[in-house]
């Protein structure tokens, strides 16, 4: 059973995005900016990217050269794999910020946002610059007022984004040492502590954010909360996760992506009738949840319940709607996979097939959305349509942004293809980009192992079989 890397990771970027935003607004009136930008972070939070994008466009409507709104939102769609318009959003951004730094050369805010827009861009020494820039004037700043938090704070910040992590940390910790009681200091601790695969300093981080929380800001303390769980995945302490996400799900019991996600980690731990329940909780405060839907069908085929993982695929198709072609597309390949289970093979090719049909539907409207043409390419490669799926890979290779989320899995699935006709040597290359991108993905891993072991590098695919195995590949 190959675990889907790539969704552990994408679900918890979520928490550490919403902590962030946790101080835009405690209560934001309805149809304003901080309404929207709050109602998108909640739906986020539940896995509803599309409607997070809407209500980033509602935000937008009201304050149009808001470049921070702008930010999100290209953010988000680079999550979503719409790296195409998550460029064009960062652009806007980037528009917006350089034309207030005309006015205003010394704002250090500015100069950061801008920053984090040119990273998103893959202007990588631009970038730089600016954060450069922005450290120089928050330095200029703190020499006037050294007891400033917020300058401090905002010193943190642009320090990380130059990956300066030592000097973000201590900049934090001149924070909560001013101002012992600031939440946010500490939260942005526990998140930097956890990149820094510090743990059990980044759990005492968390720990101290909820001694500030009120007991009865119970929706806060569950977001907490799920970023210990996140630290704890991060370093694959599963019961102690499993045992935060149980914490997450007590203090918010609608809380639908930490019944999700537990349900994810429980079938990682192979405690499947439990998963099976968390999902069916899932459902029940969500019953019209597409991904619960589709990742209680793929739970099913693991437990080789396969009626019962076809009907939950179905679901998911009928709650789809035929506009949502990115969606089905994913939803058909999973359906696919089951009825080969079966033994059905001529429906399997017959879903493989709808799932490509759905993908280029999606590709008229946006021809370089990069998780679309990854799609494509595992339903050509299903269908052993080889040369068309490396095809499709290296499309979404072309047009994934520096960064992309999609990028280590798009390498795995060109290399998969490449190994199918026995193009070994090219398709180790392919895999080690996928570890050297990323190297949490078993499937990389494994890929690489059989690629070594076919050109009869016997050591070294022994090696690559070992870390696919501690990192929970199975056949």
């Amino acid at each position: 059973m190959k675990r889907n890397n790539k969704l552990a990771k994408a679900r918890f970027v979520i928490v550490l995005m919403a902590l962030a935003m946790l101080c835009v607004s405690a209560v934001a009136q309805e149809n304003t900016t901080d309404y929207w930008v709050t109602k998108a972070k909640d739906l986020r939070l539940n896995g509803s990217t599309d409607e997070a994008i809407s209500a980033y466009d509602r935000a937008l409507q009201i304050d149009p050269a808001n470049d921070t709104v702008w930010t999100y939102k290209a953010l988000e769609l680079a999550i979503s794999g719409r790296d195409e318009e998550s460029i064009r959003a960062s652009e806007k951004a980037l528009g917006i910020l350089d034309e207030k730094l005309k006015l205003n050369p010394q704002d250090a805010e500015s100069w950061m946002r801008k920053g984090r827009a040119l990273s998103n861009l893959g202007r990588q020494n631009e970038s730089n610059q600016a954060h450069e820039m922005a450290v120089q004037i928050f330095n200029q700043s703190i020499q006037k007022d050294p007891g400033n938090a917020s300058l401090w704070r905002n010193m943190a910040e642009a320090l990380m984004n130059l990956g300066r992590w030592e000097e973000g940390l201590q900049a934090l910790n001149r924070v909560t040492e001013i101002d012992p009681k600031n939440l946010d200091a500490w939260e942005r601790k526990g998140e930097f502590l956890t990149l820094m695969s510090r743990t059990n300093e980044s759990l005492q981080a968390f720990d101290m954010s909820l001694e500030l929380i009120p007991e009865n800001n119970t929706k806060e303390r569950a977001l907490v909360w799920m970023a210990k769980a996140q630290s704890l995945s991060y370093v694959d302490r599963k019961e102690e996760c499993l045992a935060a996400l149980d914490r997450v799900t007590e203090l918010d019991p609608s809380f639908v992506e930490a019944w999700r996600t537990k349900g994810y980690l429980l079938a990682d731990l192979g405690r499947q009738n439990e998963s099976l329940a968390a999902y069916e909780k899932a459902i029940k405060i969500d019953p019209a949840d597409v991904l619960t839907w589709s990742e209680k069908g793929s739970l099913l085929v693991q437990m080789r319940r396969y009626s019962e993982s076809l009907s939950a695929f179905d679901k998911a198709l009928e709650l789809t709607p035929e506009s949502g072609s990115k969606e089905r597309a994913q939803i058909w390949i999973s359906k696919g996979e089951a009825l080969n289970k079966t033994g059905r093979q001529a429906q399997a090719l017959a879903a493989f097939q709808k799932s490509i049909n759905a993908s280029e539907k999606a590709l008229l409207s946006n021809a370089n959305d990069t998780s679309v043409l990854e799609l494509k390419g595992r339903a050509l490669l299903k269908l052993d349509k080889y040369d068309e799926a490396i095809k499709a890979f290296e499309q979404a290779i072309e047009t994934a942004m520096p960064g992309s989320f999609q990028a280590p899995t798009i390498w795995i699935g060109k290399g998969d293809a490449l190994r199918a006709q026995r193009k070994n040597e090219e398709a180790l290359e392919a895999y080690n980009q996928a570890i050297d991108l990323s190297p949490i993905y078993s499937d990389a891993w494994a890929g690489r192992g059989e690629a070594q072991k076919a050109q009869g590098l016997i050591t070294e695919a022994s090696a690559s079989f070992y870390v696919a195995r501690k990192l929970g590949y199975k056949e």
